[in-house]
């Protein structure tokens, strides 16, 4: 019998901003220079005028209203159904990260998608909400309370894709949609043994695939640093307990949060592990044959999987230069941001932020798993920043440099 495997992105906090306007370039006052006589008058060069380049218009829009919805019809790979809210520019944004997205995870299964993926794309919460209602047939009450946890979704029965473009827009590169195609490929992939697919594997490999997008270094720093807080503070969650997506989807709050660091963290070592082009690829070749994850990483390593999960604690904590530390993590088209690791679980730290306008201190306390995530408040002037965070054993320095322009009215 077909697994149910069930998918939802889950929120990762930034703050996001525009980018900065460059200045004008200053000018300098030149001599003027004193006319004199000449037997020939002068031909003056004279700049010519040319008009920009228009922009071309987008070809019309191929529209059609489906269950009281209209959508763009956009071609490509997928069935791309856009809701005719969103810009144009918006739209062809979407279509751009879905036109990379297909072919990079079809690299990482080795083969293609048997049919093109319907993917929903929905401007605002709302209409999120409501295609839950109309497209995937869920009562209102789980289709709100989907629309309020998630920002994308993949619905493993009907193999529909759904993405909330209000609660993604602004975090880019966009990687939620390659986040839930790969859940799609994972259950061609795993046919007929889907079965013995754990949901840390599901859900680690979709969370690992968001890293990938180009321009997403940042995401796999977060991965690995706070997994390797949770390794740490001694707070990594058993992989024994993250087997079925009903136990997986039962963590939320901060757990719901650090389950994909820690899944996607050991996915990418069980993938180093496996070696080749296509580690994904053999995998799943295996569990197609009826082995189970740790027949097939023995086959595929020569190790056993139980030493490859007790291992993990180390080869975590292994891959960051200490603990506790602070670093500088900035997503594109965001303010400045830095991210916390390795502290004490729920410990209370002194942090200071101080730039151009001054020094302000509060107390930040640390999440349960270790690792915090924030960034210099958007209102804050550009500049030079060195943010601080003070515990019992000592402080913790980093800087960074916030290259949008703040709000006028923030004297801090």
């Amino acid at each position: 019998m077909e697994a149910r495997i069930l998918a939802v992105t889950v929120l990762i906090v930034t703050a996001c901003a525009s980018r900065p306007m460059s200045g004008d370039a200053p000018s300098s006052a030149e001599p003027i220079a004193t006319p004199t006589a000449s037997p020939e008058p002068t031909r003056v060069a004279t700049p010519s005028l040319v008009p920009p380049t228009p922009r071309p218009e987008p070809p019309p829009r191929v529209t059609r209203d489906i269950a009281g919805i209209e959508f763009a019809l956009l071609p490509g790979g997928a069935d791309l159904r856009v809701a005719t809210a969103l810009s144009r520019d918006d739209e062809a944004v979407v279509a751009a990260a879905v036109a990379s997205d297909i072919p990079a995870v079809e690299r990482e299964f080795a083969r293609s998608f048997p049919a093109r993926p319907v993917i929903y794309v929905f401007a605002t919460t709302e209409g999120y909400a409501e295609g839950f209602v109309r497209f995937f047939g869920y009562g209102r009450a789980t289709a709100t309370f989907i629309a309020e946890n998630s920002v994308s979704f993949f619905e493993p029965s009907l193999r529909l894709i759904a993405v909330n473009w209000e609660a993604i827009r602004d975090r880019r590169p966009i990687a939620a949609i390659r986040h839930e195609l790969t859940h799609l490929l994972t259950l061609q992939a795993c046919t007929p043994r889907c079965d013995l697919v754990p949901a840390w594997l599901n859900e680690g490999q979709a969370r690992l695939a968001e890293a990938f997008v180009p321009g997403s270094d940042w995401r796999l720093v977060r991965v690995r640093y706070e997994a390797a807080s949770m390794a740490e503070t001694g707070t990594l969650i058993p992989l024994n307990t993250l087997v079925s997506q009903l136990a997986w989807n039962a963590l939320t709050d901060w757990a719901g949060y650090f389950k994909y660091q820690e899944a996607a963290r050991a996915v990418e070592l069980l993938r180093e592990d496996i070696g080749g082009d296509a580690p994904i690829a053999i995998l799943y070749e295996r569990l197609r044959r009826g082995q189970n994850v740790a027949q097939a990483y023995a086959a595929l390593t020569g190790r056993s999987f139980d030493a490859f999960v007790a291992g993990l604690a180390a080869r975590m904590r292994g891959a960051v230069p200490q603990t506790p530390g602070i670093i500088a993590v900035t997503p594109e088209g965001a303010p400045a941001g830095y991210l916390l690791y390795g502290f004490a679980p729920a410990a209370t730290v002194m942090l200071t932020i101080s730039g151009p306008r001054g020094s302000e201190s509060w107390p930040m306390v640390i999440s349960p798993f270790g690792s915090n995530f924030d960034g210099v408040p958007a209102t804050r002037a550009r500049g030079g920043y060195t943010i601080s965070a003070q515990d019992a054993s000592g402080v913790f320095t980093v800087k960074l440099r916030k290259t949008d322009s703040g709000s006028p009215g923030d004297s801090r």
